[in-house]
């Protein structure tokens, strides 16, 4: 049963570390484009349709 809990907690930590989690249905915290730079996430979204959504990296403070 540990076992279990184990690797049920592992997945939804996973599931909540994807990107995308969070935004509203349809939304694109971004821009849309054929393909994103290589410091830049991508993600899915139906905002975008045919597109990736294009996600800038989060700036280092110095």
């Amino acid at each position: 049963m540990r076992v279990l809990c184990m690797v049920f907690a592992v997945l939804l930590l996973f599931s909540l570390a994807t990107p995308g989690h969070g935004q509203p249905k349809g939304f694109c915290d971004g821009y849309c484009a054929h393909a994103c730079g290589e410091t830049e996430e991508w993600s899915f979204s139906p905002y975008c349709e045919e597109l990736h959504c294009c996600i800038p990296s989060p700036k280092k403070g110095k």
